[in-house]
């Protein structure tokens, strides 16, 4: 029905229009009378026409070419839109109806697309946060109503992300002066660079403004966005002086080529390059500190065994322990795990010392070593039978049993005392090691000083009129520390002379000559000279004073060098010749032991005479008892009394008394099977001890133990090589058939190396030698390794215990040989030892010929070198020339 308004105007609204009308307007006669029946007006016709819709809509997502991301295909069912800054956004639409144009609205700002008939493309590229819409119009000019808007969210890329694990923030930098780099770097899609930035800090006293530096670690895989990187950094082109310090940090950037590279900087790290006066004198305060230790121990241990000593002859009288006598042995038990602790404290003190000198090179390998062995010494106290003991008391203790309580208190003092005494012989070898140190120390600054003078004359040689007034000034005060570290080491030689001067007088007053001697103060002169001259830019002056001081520091570093070799080469010969005295004793007793052997085969069984002869062989096992006493004395000097050389005393101790007992008893038979065993251990001794006094000789130390240190470095060096190519492997950017070629490699070489570690821990077993090292640990870890290696698997693990490998062979023999340092030996043949010894072993020499012949077959079937081959056949030769191999003669005697 129309409607009609106050104006008489009629109006009709039509919704919903989805057809084509035609339509009129008419008005029918309301009223009989009207002479009109209905007023109508024409025809007009409505057409209804489609708007442009978008029947296909297809938007593609391209990331940044820098990511190497895939595009992303989405329909336009997907009204959101997320991607990278800087990703490309292409669109591509077909219409219900022929097209005019098309805009892509976005965030109010039109793109035209391209039209072609019924389709349309466009693209734009994601820089922030929006929406966009599809504008299209047909070729009627008719547009599509309410374009669907699309959202997009722009992603931004992240900053890479970097962990230091190695260095420390604050290290001090060993002798070869290179830092070891091991970072993590992670980002969502690579990166562009590592680099290191570095400035070079003198010390306060040198005015010189740091400059920094920046080099490139290099990043093999820059695509790989989660990796390890493993980099060693050389410092010696930059001829830091002591004292110098490289303040660093590492900056590493993505590999944003949109919004530009993004860069992550870590904190400052610091490496220090310390002097050696300071390591030194650091050094000693650490050593004083530990004899401090041991000495409270050795006086709180023996406080404590006599309270138990006390406390054990209370138990005697009564029949159970008082409440206060159980609080006391319970105090006295937690002051022995208190001491237990403490010898661990020492131990890892040690450990760290010896760390510290083979990093900065501050000793022999010789040298180092004895530190090895003294720690060695303080573990051997932690046993297990003390702890064993602690238990059983606290056992007995809730048993109150009195008896038991008795014996495990008398076992615990045993213990005890057993470490008193050890901890007494600690400190008299500490003692003549900390004299060997000194000469050491001094040897080794002299020979920095002069290297260090050589390094400074030559640039000084260079300088000219023209040098920079700065270059001039940095000579000069580098030449002031060479004028401080001199003085050093002259005031550090009264000290050395006060610790040698027990041992060897002769050495101790030469260093004394040396100190007063016109040399040093020449040359304290002549480097003061050369300072002042640099100052006043005095080039050719500087040149003749400071080669003057070169000389003249090469000189007193071979005099130096003689009172060094001199000092070893004494004390050497005053320990060979306490052993060689030792050795006749033992030899003599061999004799008479084979006399009285010989003695009881003869007489007849239940003989009283038998009885006779338990004296005389008691006569015998006192005559030990002394050489025993003899070689505790010598153990508290030196490591070369080893422990085969106490178990072969302790064996013929043993075999004496069970042969005291059978002839009390007139058992001659067994008797003289004792009484065989105990002169074969005898010999067995003897031979140990020839070969401690050899290893002696050959090394020059009177503390002994040197032996195999080519085959350790050989080791070694093999061990750095497999370990080296193992990290590669690791770090996963190798292709897979490559993989399994350098798997076979490794699992080759390491069965090799295996292979002359075993070799090795034979050689020791059958010389005797003991002490370098946990050679079995070593062992274990490579079985542990191989196993990997057949499985083909190279883990962080299996990297982890490569590394721990190559620690224990460093730790088992520290710096073997400095190169370019290696001293001629000269082998001794044993003549020199048995001159004016007794003329032989015992006719069968306790079984010595079968021995000594089968351990020589054995040496020379066992694979050794030519060279190897030639030392043992030189060994026994020398046993045979001496008579210590029987002879014809003395077969025929024994019988």
């Amino acid at each position: 029905i129309v409607k009609i308004d106050s104006a008489g105007k009629y109006t009709y609204t039509i919704e919903d229009i989805s057809q084509d009308y035609q339509y009129r307007a008419y008005y029918s006669a309301v009223h009989f009378w009207d002479v009109w029946g209905e007023v109508s007006s024409p025809f007009h016709a409505i057409s209804v026409t489609d708007r442009p819709v978008m029947e296909d809509l297809t938007i593609t997502l391209t990331p940044p070419s820098y990511t190497q991301l895939k595009p992303i295909i989405q329909k336009g069912n997907q009204a959101d839109i997320s991607g990278l800054i800087g990703s490309k956004v292409y669109v591509a639409l077909r219409s219900n109806r022929p097209l005019k144009k098309g805009d892509l609205i976005i965030n109010e700002e039109e793109i035209p697309m391209d039209i072609f008939g019924k389709k349309a493309t466009g693209e734009f590229t994601i820089n922030k946060d929006g929406q966009f819409a599809i504008q299209l119009q047909d070729i009627r000019g008719i547009s599509n109503r309410n374009p669907i808007p699309f959202h997009i969210t722009a992603i931004h890329d992240l900053l890479p992300d970097i962990t230091v694990h190695q260095p420390e923030q604050i290290i001090e930098l060993g002798s070869d002066q290179t830092i070891a780099m091991h970072v993590q770097i992670e980002d969502d899609f690579g990166f562009s660079n590592l680099q290191v930035a570095y400035e070079i800090h003198r010390p306060a006293y040198i005015a010189e403004d740091p400059l920094l530096s920046l080099f490139t670690i290099p990043i093999d895989d820059p695509m790989n966005v989660n990796q390890d990187i493993i980099h060693f950094w050389q410092l010696m082109e930059l001829s830091l002086m002591p004292e110098d310090e490289i303040h660093y940090h590492f900056e590493l950037s993505d590999n944003d080529l949109v919004s530009g590279p993004k860069k992550t900087v870590t904190k400052e790290f610091i490496a220090r390059l310390p002097g050696l006066a300071e390591l030194f004198a650091s050094f000693e305060s650490e050593e004083e500190s530990i004899l401090d230790e041991i000495t409270y121990s050795k006086e709180e241990l023996e406080a404590i065994r006599e309270n138990m000593e006390q406390l054990e002859l209370d138990i005697l009288k009564q029949d159970e322990l008082t409440w206060d006598q159980q609080q006391d042995l319970q105090n006295m038990l937690e002051s022995v795990r208190e001491e237990m602790k403490k010898m661990e404290d020492i131990s890892e003190a040690l450990k760290t010392l010896q760390e510290t000198a083979d990093k900065h090179e501050l000793f022999s390998s010789d040298l180092l070593e004895k530190f090895n062995h003294l720690q060695e010494l303080i573990d051997e106290l932690l046993s297990e039978d003390l702890m064993k003991n602690l238990q059983n008391i606290d056992e007995m203790m809730a048993e109150m049993d009195a008896n038991k309580l008795q014996d495990a208190l008398e076992s615990l003092m045993n213990n005890m005392e057993y470490m008193e005494q050890e901890l007494d012989k600690f400190l008299d070898i500490f003692e003549r090691i900390k004299a060997e140190q000194k000469l050491d120390e001094l040897r080794t600054r002299l020979e920095t000083l002069a290297e260090q003078q050589e390094k400074l004359h030559d640039r000084i040689d260079q300088t000219h009129e023209e040098t920079d007034p700065s270059t001039f000034s940095k000579l000069s005060e580098e030449e002031q520390r060479q004028v401080e570290e001199f003085s050093n080491i002259r005031n550090e030689m009264e000290d050395a002379a006060d610790a040698v001067e027990k041992f060897h007088e002769e050495s101790a007053d030469r260093l004394s000559e040396l100190k007063r001697d016109p040399l040093m103060n020449q040359t304290y002169s002549d480097l003061q000279r050369t300072v002042n001259q640099l100052r006043r830019q005095n080039e050719n002056e500087a040149t003749e004073y400071s080669a003057s001081a070169l000389e003249n520091l090469q000189k007193l570093l071979s005099e130096m060098q003689d009172i060094q070799q001199g000092f070893q080469s004494a004390t050497t010969r005053e320990m060979a010749s306490k052993f060689q005295q030792v050795l006749r004793d033992i030899l003599n007793l061999s004799k008479t032991q084979e006399y009285l052997q010989s003695e009881t085969n003869s007489i007849p069984t239940n003989s009283p005479r038998l009885g006779q002869m338990a004296g005389q062989q008691q006569t015998v096992q006192d005559q030990l008892h002394q050489i025993m006493e003899q070689l505790m004395e010598l153990s508290r000097e030196t490591f070369a009394v080893t422990p085969e050389i106490g178990r072969g005393m302790g064996m013929s101790n043993a075999m004496m008394q069970e042969a005291i007992k059978a002839l009390a008893q007139r058992n001659g038979r067994g008797a003289a099977q004792n009484q065989q065993q105990a002169m074969k251990s005898l010999n067995e001794t003897a031979m140990s001890i020839h070969q401690s006094m050899n290893q002696m000789r050959s090394s020059g130390s009177a503390s002994g133990y040197e032996q195999f240190l080519e085959q350790m470095q050989n080791m070694a060096g093999q061990q750095q090589g497999i370990n080296n190519q193992s990290m590669q492997l690791a770090m996963g950017q190798m292709a897979a058939a490559a993989q399994q070629g350098l798997l076979q490699k490794l699992l080759r070489e390491q069965k090799q190396v295996r292979k002359s570690l075993q070799e090795m821990m034979s050689e020791m077993q059958q010389s005797g030698e003991k002490g370098l090292g946990d050679m079995g640990g070593i062992a274990q870890e490579m079985d542990e390794v191989l196993k990997d290696l057949k499985r083909r698997r190279m883990s962080k693990k299996t990297v982890d215990r490569q590394q721990r490998i190559l620690s224990r062979m460093l730790d088992s023999q520290k710096s073997m040989t400095q190169r370019g340092e290696k001293e001629e030996r000269k082998s001794e043949t044993a003549t020199e030892i048995f001159t004016s010894g007794p003329a032989g072993l015992p006719a069968d020499m306790g079984q010595r010929r079968s021995l000594a012949l089968e351990a020589m077959n054995r040496a020379l079937k066992a694979g050794y070198p030519r060279d190897y081959q030639s030392m043992i056949r030189r060994y026994f030769n020398a046993i045979s020339e001496n008579n210590f191999l029987s002879t014809p003669s003395d077969s025929s005697n024994a019988n």
